[in-house]
């Protein structure tokens, strides 16, 4: 029986929450090669954004870029997990993604910025708990259950717990853990 065209966009949507971090992963990589003064010991990710920053625009738009992708992910989620837990997981991510838009359209330097950067990783770190917890309910989801419970509750502890050397050592974490998140949810398929 022939594929639906919409089964064959939801294939490709899949892969989007992935390709919406390896895209955050290769701006913030151009933009530190840009900008030689920035120290992950020091800095915030931001400052590679920053108002008055040479190349602030390369950081900016590659987030926004990343954020269109994850904003099309949540959708994605939305329409492939059942579930109201998985439903609220999904529209905590579909928060987050926002953030991560508003973050590109507000950078350091103007009042907003502070708040919608926290406010994405917190989002994000809330929509991976939810999915979690939703999962421990599943007797076939629930191995991912602990993974993405855990691993949100250690993104938390570690954050309020570790003195960290900069903010975006923090970052770097905290992205690193929502990039896992992102490629289990490609190879365990959790749909349903």
């Amino acid at each position: 029986m022939a594929e639906s065209f919409s089964e064959s966009i939801l294939k490709i949507v899949r892969f989007f929450g992935v390709f919406a971090l390896l895209i955050g992963w290769v701006t913030i990589a151009i933009s530190i090669t840009l900008n030689p003064w920035f120290s992950i010991t020091k800095n915030a990710l931001s400052d590679l954004g920053a108002l008055g920053i040479r190349y602030n625009f390369v950081f900016n738009c590659g987030l926004g870029l990343a954020s269109i992708f994850a904003i099309i992910y949540s959708f994605y989620l939305l329409a492939r997990l059942s579930g109201r837990l998985t439903a609220l997981a999904s529209s905590f991510f579909l928060l987050g993604a926002i953030h991560l838009l508003l973050i590109a359209l507000f950078p350091e330097g103007t009042y907003p910025h502070l708040f919608v950067s926290i406010e994405f990783f917190v989002l994000m770190g809330i929509s991976i708990l939810i999915l979690g917890l939703a999962f421990l309910v599943k007797p076939e989801k629930r191995g991912l259950g602990i993974t993405f419970t855990a691993m949100s509750l250690i993104g938390f502890l570690t954050a309020a717990l570790i003195p960290w050397p900069s903010v975006g050592a923090l970052e770097v974490f905290a992205i690193s853990l929502i990039t896992v998140w992102a490629i289990l949810m490609v190879i365990y398929r959790p749909e349903g």
